[in-house]
């Protein structure tokens, strides 16, 4: 569940390919929308409920090979990956099971 209280914003959410993305419990206020354009029809995987108050803002939804895309050109990622390569070990965010402990 993605609880939002939203004002001129835009928030990207990273999903796999067969997440199903519920928006029924979000109002709208002004403009604003959810942009899911590779939105699968017979998704059956994890469910996202969307829920809150969005004012002129939207959600754009990344799905599967574009959602890793958008996380690998991140400066969250540039500093996991120049960490890693000190310590000899795999970016976390390529590969979650390799996080340190």
């Amino acid at each position: 569940m993605v609880h939002a209280g939203l004002d001129h914003a835009m928030v990207k959410l990273l999903v796999p390919e067969d997440a199903v993305i519920v928006q029924s419990d979000l109002e709208w206020t002004g403009r604003g929308r959810v942009k899911d354009f590779a939105c699968p029809k017979d998704a059956a995987g994890r469910v996202i409920r969307l829920v809150g108050a969005a004012d002129r803002s939207e959600f754009r939804i990344h799905r599967g090979g574009i959602a890793v895309l958008s996380a690998l050109f991140t400066r969250e990622f540039l500093e996991d990956a120049r960490q890693a390569h000190r310590e000899g070990r795999t970016p976390t965010l390529l590969d979650p099971a390799n996080a340190p402990r």
